[in-house]
């Protein structure tokens, strides 16, 4: 392992002094929002490279010699609010801008060039464009795991959720379209409610954001939101389908968007529908794990010179099969199951989904609006309501087979108000403040003590965060507090309601800046403090839970969690080399988690593993490592690696349920921007997952082999229409993940070949 990393160091550094040649070209108009006249001599500037330019007096704009790779794009104008733009440039492109020009303060000049637009201490990644559209058709987790540090922690192959830097669940927050998700997210089974076709971009930030984004951030935030809307009259387009040969199935996509006759109005609608079959692994197939998802949303708005109005809605349905093998009757079976090479339910490929199976129903409304009260402060107001039923259905006896043995409610209504104050002096900054009640419910008549009790919870906040600009240097600084009560229903051993209540308080803060070297070379530094409440699950659970096929026990004695995460990255952007290397530590007091017990329970609903929610003190400590390499104009080099050490500091070992050390390495031909219309390339990939080797002892079964899996994708593209054809694990490698909690009964699927098509219009 030594070995590995100071080949990865020594090659890294080597790199450093490779230049290449970089011809592509970014163009296009700055005009006023409200009346399209050019706003002349606007500024443009590229925040990793430094390199920027001037718009004409008509407001054109042209800069070229660049690089293709991930950018932020800033454009600038006296008296106007900076625009910030991300883009992953793989061509020539044209970008307009259209700030809002406020007449009242042309007689200000506003220096804003060098000022990052948001959180330059956050160690972050953006997925957008038609990098974000390559990754469609798969799974939200799986579209983020292409971002070095994020691993997936799946039940069999079509469930799963993000992992960042070996926290899931409650510790990672997913924030849609401005809104934290709220659903039954307490499940390692239990998927993220989001249609990944509404997203414009995804942004993965690595650092501890409670101080931002609420409470529980320990891990991280997943940031997905939808493109800007359109603000001039003609409706535009998207049309996307996927098919896949593990599974025979696929998904079609379709997002239209425009705008309206009266200037500043927008709207767009999405829709998507994903179908799979049983998968197969290699050799066999995997009984019962088709999926259907189902997805709409709409987004109205209203864009003008003093406030904006934005309306928002969406649906996301989906039924998922577990794998049949998993649910055992005796605990003879059971065993000799785990110890098994194959599962020992295999029955012919259907589209059926039988019991045992997941369905959710997911909907999710957001009003917001925003005002001018000077020329100095920004109000914006938001409120969200989230309705989440989610059913599990078991394997039960005759007509009860129809009878959901867990049935969920969870209704949550989120209330916002923050105060933005433009720069001042170099100072920049929010305060606000949020409310947050939920109520979970258990639906009767499952005849199945539920797995949860009913609960409910409201949660206050207050915060502020200020950021200081300057060209060289930016640094920031941000406190909240947090209050959150929690009243639970549930049955005493004498079979009598009783309502135990909780209550938690919290301050957390962050400190942090960014320093710029020179305009290629920087380094960003974060540390902060969050805290995590322990939730009903946790606290309650006394059950099956069916989909991950073992009891789970919790511990109503549990503490509260507490996170003091650093973070130290160091970014370098050449003009043929990019480098970030990210180092963090993360020592979590009175950490949570779900720890297998070594003991095996037989119930009447079958034989199952059992595991129980523990609190110790944590360490985590890792290395993320990402490197861009344009060797030739036609030829590009990409690695990641992602090590992470986690250590249970109080019974001196391992921590479980870590994800391993393992590396991925892409290698890119492409034809240049310049040749002509049509577009050609070819993506080979390599991913490496080394054993998990600081598996506790204590696992029902040892962390299994590390493995390679190697993948191949050609993308053709004319005009508005481009065609991706490829293939996952190209060589049918048989192999465990040892983040799949399925992964005692049966291997992870085999060979998948794909096929997809991207229209504009």
């Amino acid at each position: 392992m030594k070995r590995i990393l100071w080949i990865t160091i020594l090659v890294s550094v080597a790199f450093l002094q490779v230049q290449g040649q970089c011809s592509l070209k970014l163009s296009g108009v700055v005009q006023d929002e409200h009346d399209q006249t050019p706003l002349d001599f606007s500024t443009i500037y590229i925040l990793e490279s430094g390199r920027g330019t001037l718009a004409d007096s008509l407001g054109a704009y042209s800069l070229s010699g660049l690089c293709p790779g991930n950018m932020t794009i800033v454009c600038s104008h006296i008296g106007c609010e900076p625009i910030t733009f991300n883009i992953h440039l793989i061509r020539d492109t044209v970008i307009n801008f259209y700030p809002e020009h406020h007449v009242e303060v042309l007689d200000q000049v506003l220096t804003t060039a060098h000022r990052v637009a948001e959180a330059p201490a956050q160690t972050r990644t953006d997925l957008s464009g038609q990098e974000l559209e390559r990754l469609q058709g798969r799974s939200l987790a799986q579209m983020l795991a292409s971002v070095s540090g994020v691993s997936m922690v799946q039940t069999g192959p079509g469930i799963a959720k993000p992992m960042i830097q070996g926290l899931v669940g409650n510790r990672v927050l997913i924030v849609q379209n401005d809104v934290r998700q709220e659903g039954q997210q307490w499940g390692n089974d239990h998927a993220p409610e989001i249609d990944p076709t509404m997203a414009g971009t995804m942004t993965v930030i690595k650092g501890a954001e409670g101080v931002r984004y609420g409470p529980e951030a320990i891990g991280g935030v997943i940031l997905i939101k939808p493109d800007p809307l359109p603000r001039s009259p003609g409706i535009r387009g998207a049309l996307m389908t996927h098919l896949q040969s593990n599974g025979q199935g696929g998904k079609l996509g379709a997002q239209l968007s425009g705008g309206f006759r009266r200037p500043g109005w927008g709207w767009r609608t999405t829709g998507s529908f994903h179908i799979l079959g049983d998968q197969h692994a290699p050799g066999y197939p995997l009984s019962n794990t088709g999926n259907r998802e189902w997805g709409f949303s709409a987004q109205s708005g209203y864009t003008g010179h003093k406030g904006t109005v934005d309306l928002y809605y969406s649906l996301y349905k989906a039924t998922f099969g577990i794998l049949r093998a998993a649910h055992i009757g005796n605990l003879t079976d059971l065993q000799a199951a785990i110890s098994a090479d194959e599962p020992w339910v295999q029955t012919p490929f259907t589209y059926e989904v039988l019991n045992p199976h997941q369905e959710v129903l997911h909907h999710m409304i957001k009003l917001e609006a925003s005002r001018k009260v000077s020329s100095m402060w920004t109000l914006k107001g938001r409120y969200s309501l989230q309705i989440d039923d989610r059913q599990e259905f078991d394997v039960r006896r005759g007509d009860r087979d129809k009878i959901p043995a867990l049935d969920l409610t969870i209704i949550s209504q989120q209330g916002e108000v923050l105060a933005e104050h433009r720069p001042w002096r170099h100072f920049l900054g929010t305060i606000g403040s949020s409310t947050q009640y939920q109520s979970n419910y258990n639906v009767p008549g499952t005849g199945v003590q539920p797995l949860i009790p009913n609960f409910s919870t409201l949660t206050t906040s207050i915060f502020g965060y200020e950021r200081y600009a300057r060209p060289d240097y930016d640094l920031e600084a941000g406190v909240r507090a947090d209050y959150r009560y929690l009243r639970v229903a549930k049955f005493d051993a004498q079979n009598q309601i009783i309502h135990p209540t909780f209550d938690w308080f919290n301050i957390s803060g962050t400190l942090g800046g960014v320093y710029r070297f020179s305009p290629a070379w920087k380094a960003t530094f974060q540390i902060a403090s969050a805290f995590r409440a322990p939730g009903a699950n946790e606290l309650f659970s006394n059950g099956l839970h069916h989909a991950t096929a073992s009891l789970e026990i919790g511990d109503e004695h549990l503490q509260i969690e507490r996170s003091l995460k650093t973070v130290l990255t160091l970014k370098v952007e050449q003009s043929s080399f990019r480098a970030e290397i990210s180092g963090y530590v993360n020592p979590i007091h009175n950490f949570i988690y779900l720890r297998p017990t070594g003991d095996y329970a037989l119930t009447i609903r079958g034989a199952f593993p059992v595991f129980q929610y523990l609190q110790t003190n944590a360490l985590l400590t890792g290395v993320d490592l990402d490197v861009t390499l344009d060797i030739q104009p036609w030829l590009t080099y990409q690695g990641q690696a992602a090590l992470l050490w986690a250590d249970d500091r109080q019974q001196e070992e391992p921590l479980f349920g870590m994800p391993p050390i393992q590396f991925s390495q892409h290698v890119l031909l492409h034809t240049s921007a310049d040749k002509g219309e049509t577009q050609y390339s070819l993506d080979a990939s390599v991913r490496h997952v080394l054993r998990q080797n600081q598996s506790p002892s204590y696992d029902y079964a040892p962390a299994p082999q590390g493995y390679t899996l190697v993948g191949l994708v050609g993308e053709w593209q004319k005009g508005v229409l481009r065609v991706n054809l490829g293939v996952d694990n190209l060589f049918n490698q048989k192999y465990r993940d040892y983040l799949d909690r399925l992964r005692y009964f049966t291997d992870a699927p085999g060979r998948n070949v794909f096929i997809k098509c991207f229209y504009h219009f």
